[in-house]
């Protein structure tokens, strides 16, 4: 089974093109798609150096939606695979480049909604959000109560200073974009939202201020992904204490020198070195420093 098949039976994404394109001189190949609001073209561009093709998408006029998507997007032999991207505003997500010698190449695109979603503005003050987080010069407006059960001495603290009728909190140990990054993760949706593009900051910003409800919200996410490697949930699970991601990626590997194996594939597919490795990683992978990767 290819790899671009793999994909779509794994995650359940929907092909919305399959086409081989020839490069002729000066023609050009567009096509474009609509999918939850949203318009999605695919196109061949021209600059000095090469020709690319490019993925783009919109929201349509007057939409309030963002999206939570998986999609794959294959020019040639360059096959790239995104699960549980956010798609807010318009831009680019992809460019690959033509090789110069090709005279045809294959294009494929699917995607696979997730989740809708619209998001409130935290700037702006609510009948539900009413109380004030001033950061840098930037005021969000947010509900004490609702955050209070993240537990966290962050939250805890915004919670007592409404309680004890401050006007307001100023924070002064994240930056302005971390805590709009935070808060528009806990309270712009209806529940918490990670996603490819937050993750990783998010989990950051959890560790630092211990956001037990955020870890959970990220540990549930890390363990649904059907398409990251193994060995890179370990490391998320090491760096951001997902205990059940541990628990179920140890649970379904191999004994013995399968992990080692596994292993050792993970390490050359990123030129990386089993010195280089989390040390709990290695632990949990039962590999000691005795095995030479070679």
């Amino acid at each position: 089974m290819s790899s671009n098949n793999a994909a779509q039976k794994v995650i359940g994404i929907v092909p919305l093109l399959d086409t081989v394109v020839e490069l002729d001189e000066g023609k050009q190949f567009e096509a474009r798609f609509e999918e939850c609001c949203f318009d999605i073209r695919v196109f061949t561009e021209k600059d000095e150096n090469a020709v690319k093709v490019v993925l783009e998408v919109a929201p349509q006029d007057g939409s309030k939606y963002e999206l939570l998507v998986d999609y794959f997007f294959t020019v040639g032999s360059d096959q790239r695979y995104v699960e549980c991207d956010h798609w807010k505003s318009k831009e680019r997500l992809q460019a690959i480049p033509i090789p110069p010698t090709s005279t045809s190449i294959t294009i494929k695109f699917g995607v696979n909604v997730r989740q809708p979603l619209i998001a409130e503005d935290l700037t702006i003050k609510s009948h539900l959000r009413y109380y004030r987080l001033l950061c840098a010069g930037t005021t969000f407006y947010i509900n004490p109560t609702q955050l209070k059960p993240l537990q966290s001495e962050l939250f805890d603290r915004i919670y007592n200073d409404e309680v004890s009728h401050e006007s307001c909190t100023v924070i002064q140990d994240l930056s302005e974009a971390d805590l709009s990054l935070l808060l528009n993760a806990v309270a712009a949706y209806s529940t918490i939202v990670v996603h490819a593009r937050n993750v990783y900051n998010l989990g950051d910003i959890a560790i630092q201020f211990k956001i037990v409800g955020v870890i959970r919200s990220i540990d549930a996410f890390v363990r649904n992904l059907k398409m990251m490697h193994p060995v890179r949930k370990l490391e998320l699970a090491c760096n951001y204490k997902l205990t059940q991601v541990a628990d179920a990626v140890v649970r379904s590997l191999p004994r013995g020198t399968g992990r080692l194996e596994l292993l050792h594939a993970y390490l050359n597919e990123n030129a990386e070195r089993e010195d280089e490795q989390h040390p709990d990683v290695m632990a949990l992978l039962d590999v000691h420093h005795d095995h030479v990767v070679f």
